[in-house]
């Protein structure tokens, strides 16, 4: 064999050579991009699927809960911004109650519940003032027996706030009978007007 045949040969590479060298840089770069995707999706903050997403959204809500336990201004109740003079207003404008059919318990409406509870505060606050509970009935019956039934009638009121809290030495009773009509008496829907108590304070 001549010489320039062997150097020839010398020069070709081995096939296992030219595997080697293409095989190591793919091997590198499916390397890389392993550790990227390791880096991004893994150790990454940024990352949503992360681990160290988790954490930060759990940091942040950690930051805002402070704000979210601030204490809430309450408003007051309408009753506890009244003032005495509103008060006294309120509670000199005489208020009816009235009685359900058959039943000596009083029909309670919102402006009555407000009128009772304003009553109740300012009458513990001013011991000497008094509340009038004055009893009417409609033209049915005798006037004595009206106004035995009037009277009758303003006692009940008077026990029912007794036992709510008030002072029976603050509730003034009396019966007018039918003598302070607030309806005509020739119609149930009158009559109904007239079968009632009347509070308000004492002038």
């Amino acid at each position: 064999m001549s010489s320039k045949t062997q150097n020839k040969l010398k020069l070709t590479p081995k096939p296992r050579v030219m595997m080697s060298r293409f095989f190591v840089p793919l091997l590198i770069l499916l390397g890389s991009l392993l550790y990227s995707w390791f880096w991004n999706c893994e150790r990454k903050p940024e990352c949503m699927s992360g681990e160290y997403a988790v954490q930060e959204s759990d940091s942040s809500s950690e930051s805002m809960a402070p704000a979210a336990e601030m204490p809430v201004a309450v408003e007051p109740d309408a009753e506890e911004e009244m003032t005495e003079a509103e008060e006294e207003e309120l509670l000199f404008k005489p208020l009816d109650i009235y009685f359900q059919t058959a039943n000596s318990d009083i029909s309670r409406t919102p402006e009555i519940e407000n009128f009772l509870a304003t009553a109740k505060r300012y009458l513990a606050a001013h011991p000497d003032r008094k509340l009038s509970l004055i009893g009417h009935t409609d033209s049915d019956g005798s006037n004595t027996t009206n106004d035995r039934l009037s009277l009758e009638r303003a006692n009940v009121v008077k026990q029912l706030l007794v036992s709510e809290g008030f002072s029976e030495n603050q509730l003034v009773t009396t019966g007018r009978g039918e003598r302070e009509p607030k309806g005509p008496n020739d119609s149930p829907e009158g009559k109904a007007l007239n079968r009632r108590v009347t509070i308000g304070l004492t002038q």
